[in-house]
């Protein structure tokens, strides 16, 4: 018999792998409740199914090859929390991009690429998940989109083709 523990990471993994990894909107649907709440510091908060489902629609038609993917370390829960840590990114090749809280991407397809991680708490209820509330590099990510001043010479941030902070 699973724990409620593992039956929301089970949920969590699901979305996540669809939603981020391959973009499919639709698992909203399936594992979101109607009152769904995603905000990470890079967009604000959406409040619904709908907004959640146009706020990465709108990113996947600025960075085409958007993907995020779970990162060196397990999935942990506790009650009704699931926590994750993430990695991904993409490269602008696709409309002009200003869901950013400094700055846009005011051109089309700028060739910019995008790399950063984060951590994320996932907040379920009755199996669904109501509250996605992330932190993630926003500043690394205004850096590589050169939106904000890059960062001094020796701390820039790089991963190796594993994901691996290097």
């Amino acid at each position: 018999m699973s724990t409620l523990q593992e039956k929301n990471k089970a949920v969590v993994q699901k979305y996540f792998e669809e939603y981020w990894g391959k973009g499919n909107v639709d698992i909203v649907d399936e594992v979101c409740a109607d009152n769904f709440v995603i905000d990470y510091p890079m967009h604000g908060p959406r409040r619904g199914k709908e907004a959640a489902k146009k706020m990465l629609l709108d990113f996947r038609e600025a960075f085409p090859n958007l993907s995020f993917h779970a990162y060196k370390f397990p999935l942990i829960a506790e009650g009704e929390y699931v926590v994750g840590r993430w990695i991904g990114g993409g490269k602008h090749t696709g409309r002009e991009f200003d869901d950013l809280p400094v700055g846009k991407l005011d051109k089309p397809n700028t060739g910019r690429e995008v790399y950063f991680s984060g951590t994320t708490i996932f907040t379920l209820e009755d199996g669904k998940i109501v509250d996605e509330i992330g932190e993630e590099q926003a500043l690394v990510a205004l850096q590589q989109l050169g939106l904000v001043s890059p960062p001094n010479r020796g701390k820039e941030i790089k991963y190796d083709p594993e994901g691996n902070h290097i």
